[in-house]
């Protein structure tokens, strides 16, 4: 058909490519309303091109954003995730001096394991609740829960105001972690996200390397409170320029239309089976033989109402929380796999490496955390260059396997930490580690937005990013009860050998700085500097299994090819 309005009357066919402003439309037959007796070459056309007009903008979300409103919201969403990743860690080197103050030592890492429990089981959430509710809505109530969370914190009288503060604080942290990448799916192109979600790598790598050395640096210099204050002026200037800054539009329907969409139910059984689940992690091996009663008995309780919720997803509920059509895709379980490796191959150096720093090597708290500056420069390097090389070639299944064996690499070189290791040896070690997380800390999560709809775009993003999460949870758990039972095992025979200095030894196990109190003898304090060298170098062994399988969760990734147009992402 020409367009020109011949005076044959020819079928029309959408199999022809239109392209519009916004995106490039094939159909296979024309419109059945354009095909009407009595039509004119030209009415077809018209209806034709309006009907096409019609469906290209319903492939985008809105209309073409701006480079400069581009900017302001990868800005805000940078800091939103940044304060997020920043709350994990911020307090991993000075959590025993804050439960001192409450003369509560004994759930000091509570302050910790809370907040990534409510992390943890509000990821996924969020992401459909966006779906539902809107985005900026989505963000609008994490932002608020994570600043109540942090007031709460802030003005705690006790260690159990404490440790509610962080489990509120913790819902808003799902939030903030995982609607920052949701919300880049809604306005970038896929072979151009890789470009700006490495400054969110960049983020979560540069908060969780200044973490620990902030936390410690506040500590020792003014009122632990102000870790908590800090959050505010932050979030709430972030929101507004957000506000202002976001172009997408809201989903449709009435607010009872949307409230009949949400999965109650299974949101409901979602946590609880993940949150118990969570908990007998943090319990086994820490106060709790894993073979206990309570801790088998909740792990099978958890098991039980996950199967009950993976019935209800799959044939009760209208809209699941976690689309379970959504493991069909071999590249959405493969990162889903992978990002569970990744989490505990990564985040146990990054809460092991500044112990073993505290003490084998005898550092300060500000000491230890910088000494996991290599892996999160490396990080940042090859988070960067990974965008540059996905936006350039099309290409990211490559950077996942590099990402894979150079993880496994670096980890399994932890084994020689030693007293006499020199810095340069562990600078190396720790930057191998740190370049493979940035080759994959976000190509995974496009690998995986890529093989799904656009409408599954944020309930993709949630998941893995939770799997991350879930698996950093699990490798802690299960690395840390390596950890205790054999420092335990070790002090106990200390303690035999040293009778007169049993407690000292065994409060090193809590308080690391006790090592360098000078209360302790030369030949003492060398048997428990070789006490967590031992216990350490099992904790390192202890990450080859995970390690090993991120590498063929790797191999399972097949090429999908890259959008270069921005899909529809919500209803």
């Amino acid at each position: 058909m020409d367009g020109k309005g011949s005076s044959q009357l020819s079928t029309p066919r959408l199999d022809e490519t239109f392209r519009t402003k916004n995106a490039t439309v094939v159909g296979s037959v024309a419109p059945d309303h354009i095909l009407e007796k009595g039509s004119s070459t030209l009415d077809i056309q018209e209806a034709t091109e309006e009907e096409t007009a019609s469906v290209s903008t319903s492939r985008t979300n809105s209309k073409e954003i701006s480079k400069g409103r581009l900017y302001i919201t990868i800005i805000g969403l940078c800091l939103l995730y940044f304060i997020s990743a920043l709350d994990m860690t911020i307090l991993a080197t000075v959590y025993v001096d804050i439960s001192n103050k409450y003369h509560d030592l004994s759930n000091g890492i509570w302050i910790i394991t809370i907040y990534l429990l409510s992390t943890t089981a509000a990821q996924p959430l969020f992401g459909k609740f966006s779906d539902v509710l809107g985005r900026f809505q989505a963000v609008t109530v994490a932002v608020v829960i994570f600043c109540v969370g942090s007031i709460v914190c802030a003005a705690a009288n006790s260690m159990g105001m404490l440790l509610a503060g962080r489990a509120i604080q913790g819902i808003g942290g799902g939030g903030l972690m995982s609607m920052p990448s949701v919300i880049m799916s809604d306005v970038t192109a896929e072979r151009d996200r890789g470009k700006y979600t490495s400054f969110l790598a960049a983020s979560w790598g540069i908060a969780s390397a200044v973490g620990p050395v902030m936390g410690g640096a506040i500590v020792e210099n003014a009122n632990w409170r102000i870790i908590f204050w800090i959050n505010l002026p932050v979030c709430i200037p972030t929101l507004i320029v957000l506000f202002f800054a976001l172009n997408i539009p809201r989903p449709q329907g009435s607010t009872k239309e949307k409230l009949r969409r949400i999965d109650f139910l299974g949101t409901l059984l979602f946590q609880c089976s993940i949150v118990p689940l969570i908990l007998a992690f943090s319990w086994g091996g820490q106060g709790h033989k894993w073979i206990s009663g309570r801790v088998l008995g909740v792990i099978c309780a958890s098991v039980a109402v996950g199967v009950v919720f993976v019935i209800v997803e799959w044939k009760v509920a209208l809209e699941p929380i976690v689309p379970l059509h959504l493991f069909k895709s071999r590249n959405v379980t493969a990162s889903s796999i992978c990002h569970f490796c990744m989490g505990a191959c990564v985040y146990a150096p990054l809460m092991f490496i500044p112990l073993w720093e505290l003490a084998v090597k005898g550092s300060t708290e500000t000491e230890a955390g910088l000494r996991i500056l290599p892996l999160m420069i490396g990080m940042v390097i090859t988070a960067s260059v990974s965008g540059i090389i996905i936006a350039r070639f099309g290409r990211y299944r490559e950077m996942i396997w590099i990402c894979g064996v150079l993880i496994a690499v670096g980890n399994s070189l932890l084994i020689l930490f030693k007293p006499d290791t020199s810095s340069g040896e562990r600078i190396g070690i720790l930057a191998i580690t740190g370049l493979g997380l940035g080759f994959g800390i976000q190509t995974l999560i496009i690998s995986a937005q890529c093989s799904v709809e656009g409408l599954d775009m944020a309930a993709t993003t949630s998941l893995v990013i939770f799997m991350r999460t879930l698996g950093g949870i699990f490798g802690l758990s299960i690395l840390s009860s390596v950890l205790n039972n054999s420092l335990r095992s070790k002090a106990d025979a200390l303690g035999v050998r040293y009778p007169e200095y049993n407690q000292l030894v065994h409060d090193t196990l809590n308080d690391q700085s006790v090592i360098n109190s000078g209360e302790l003898p030369t030949e003492l304090l060398l048997g428990i500097v070789d006490m967590f060298q031992d216990s350490m170098h099992k904790v390192f062994i202890g990450l080859a299994p995970f390690s090993g399988l991120m590498v063929l969760s790797t191999l399972l990734f097949k090429h999908v090819d890259l959008n270069q147009k921005r899909r529809k992402t919500i209803k």
